[in-house]
């Protein structure tokens, strides 16, 4: 009877190189090679602390941006990006009313278009507040 040895019954366990995983090396022009210890005063360090909670970063990388850059570029939030959602949907069915405008008589649509620009207003009013 034949057997096979028990290295070959799996296919994963060949002799080819098997890739690690992982993070891949960043390059060598892309690495942080010296720290730099800062001290900071309870006001200023809480106030450090409360960025990075709202941000979602590191503390090192606020410092960092902020040294580098003179800034901290933070995310949108969630109720931003949701109120663009909904001005981008509201945007599209004025452009559906234009489109119908076109095709029938304008006064027709005339009050659908002008509602629909008023809510389109208000949104981005409420965005630029934020």
């Amino acid at each position: 009877m034949f057997h096979q040895p028990l290295y070959n019954m799996n296919p994963q366990t060949q002799d080819t190189q098997k890739n690690k995983g992982g993070r891949p090396k960043k390059p060598e022009d892309k690495l942080r090679l010296y720290p730099v210890k800062v001290y900071f005063d309870e006001t200023n360090y809480r106030k450090l602390v409360s960025r990075s909670q709202r941000t979602g970063q590191s503390l090192s990388t606020i410092v960092y941006e902020l040294a580098v850059n003179g800034y901290v570029r933070e995310p949108i939030s969630q109720e931003a990006i949701s109120l663009l959602r909904s001005v981008a949907g509201m945007a599209n069915n004025l452009n559906q009313i234009a489109r119908e405008a076109h095709v029938s008589h304008f006064l027709q649509v005339e009050e659908r278009a002008m509602d629909a620009a008023r809510k389109i207003d208000d949104m981005l009013i409420r965005i630029s507040e934020k």
